[in-house]
């Protein structure tokens, strides 16, 4: 049974909050990580190279994790568009 306007309303906000707190902690890993590899590299324990690839790994892991997030928001939408939700 279709979600009614109140409903699916409710249910996408608080979504987007949930998504949008997970794009922050995504962020905030993100940094932490460019900051750990830098702190590494700046220390001489890690080759500016190893850094970068390390760097680089890590940063397109979770960029797929917001990728997928994001597909998965648009599923929603498009659900609820066809009368699903």
């Amino acid at each position: 049974m279709p979600l009614t306007e109140d409903e699916w309303r409710a249910f996408a906000n608080e979504h987007l909050a949930a998504m949008n707190d997970a794009e922050i902690d995504l962020h905030g890993a993100l940094e932490g990580l460019r900051r750990g590899i830098q702190g590494l590299v700046d220390r001489g324990m890690l080759p500016t190279l190893e850094g970068d690839s390390l760097w680089e790994t890590f940063r397109e892991a979770l960029l797929r994790v917001q990728a997928r997030l994001n597909a998965y928001m648009r599923r929603l939408m498009q659900m609820q568009r066809d009368g699903e939700l």
